[in-house]
């Protein structure tokens, strides 16, 4: 049995190069983990938690989690919604294929604000009467369900049809379903023979694509901060440097591109504060030293080494000021002496140097 443990968190943040208590974004999927813990205590900052396709029978161990934005739980044992009122942050909720059977549990998201987004796919509580009324009636703010956007109508309705069946709702029993699985099995829940094989592969497929978009092309967004500074990192494999021009007054940004490498795939935002790079599929972002006039600046490619070069001018009122050393004059007595201990040590050298290699052994 796989555990949320420190050192698998690590594994699954290697590339992060904050405290963990900074990370936003973790992807624990196929694990086959059976319970939520420690992320409460290690990431309190999460907002993007993917544990998708794993062994969770209960939702616990989030409360702590106050800017979580999405939580994908999908292809997991689920049997009740519990434990989410103090998501306040949350948007989106992904729970396709569990076995949640109640569909009143959904009215403990009904105070979460910012709440848009929920899929349900097969779960037996879809099966049953009045179910997606229910679901909007107690979700006010939901704008999709199960993929489809949510209307006006389809709001009003549902609403007339609940105040006269909330009776009917309440008095209701819903039958808890007892999956046919073995409890301690490390194989996967889902298998070719489940009767919503269909509906199970493209959740999976669907989580599989959010993980890559969520955890790399958005691992990184521009102008992220950390400690109200903008973040910095550089997922490339280029070298990069970052030079002051002095005499034109602009920030100079190298990056050691090969060659062969078509201008095509890069791409330069640059903003006062800051540069992010796009190359392919990798980005980096720095931090500048001065403040800069973002519709002056220019990138050049120079074909023979490859090197990508942005010449960012700095603002007027925050001038580039380089400091050299000062030359130190020294009285004219002085400078006859060191010219003279000079001129005998280039004499010396050259004597030096003119003596044959082999001398004869001295006795």
């Amino acid at each position: 049995m796989v555990r949320i443990t420190l050192e698998l968190i690590r594994k699954r943040t290697e590339h992060h190069d904050g405290p963990l208590d900074q990370l936003q974004e973790i992807a624990l999927h196929q694990y086959k983990i059976r319970k939520i813990e420690t992320l409460n205590q290690l990431c309190p900052r999460l907002q993007i938690l993917l544990l998708q396709n794993n062994k969770i029978t209960k939702i616990e161990g989030l409360q702590r989690l106050k800017s979580l934005k999405y939580l994908n739980l999908a292809l997991n044992r689920i049997t009740r919604l519990e434990n989410m009122e103090s998501l306040e942050s949350l948007q989106k909720l992904d729970l396709t294929v569990n076995f949640i059977y109640d569909y009143r549990d959904f009215k403990c998201l009904s105070g979460l604000t910012r709440f848009e987004e929920l899929h349900v796919l097969g779960n037996p509580c879809e099966s049953s009467p009045y179910f997606r009324q229910y679901v909007l009636v107690q979700l006010m703010h939901l704008k999709r369900f199960n993929g489809e956007e949510v209307t006006r109508a389809e709001r009003i309705q549902a609403s007339q049809l609940i105040h006269q069946k909330i009776d009917e709702i309440n008095q209701m029993k819903f039958e808890k379903q007892n999956p046919n699985w073995a409890e301690e099995s490390e194989n996967s829940d889902y298998t070719e023979n489940d009767s919503n094989t269909r509906i199970k592969r493209a959740a999976e497929q669907t989580a599989h694509e959010e993980c890559a978009l969520k955890i790399i092309e958005k691992k990184r967004e521009k102008g992220m901060l950390l400690n109200d500074q903008i973040m910095q990192w550089n997922d490339t494999s280029f070298r990069q440097e970052i030079e002051l021009l002095d005499q034109t007054q602009e920030v100079l940004l190298k990056i050691y591109l090969p060659e062969h490498l078509s201008t095509e795939y890069v791409t330069v935002d640059v903003e006062t504060d800051w540069v992010f790079v796009k190359i392919k599929e990798k980005t980096m972002q720095l931090r500048l030293p001065h403040k800069v006039k973002i519709d002056q600046a220019r990138v050049v490619r120079v074909m023979v080494t490859g090197v990508l070069k942005v010449y960012m001018p700095v603002w007027d009122d925050d001038k580039i000021i380089v400091y050299k050393p000062i030359e130190k004059k020294l009285p004219k007595q002085e400078i006859q002496t060191i010219a003279a201990d000079k001129e005998e040590k280039n004499d010396q050298k050259a004597e030096e140097e003119d003596l044959p290699e082999d001398l004869p052994d001295l006795v």
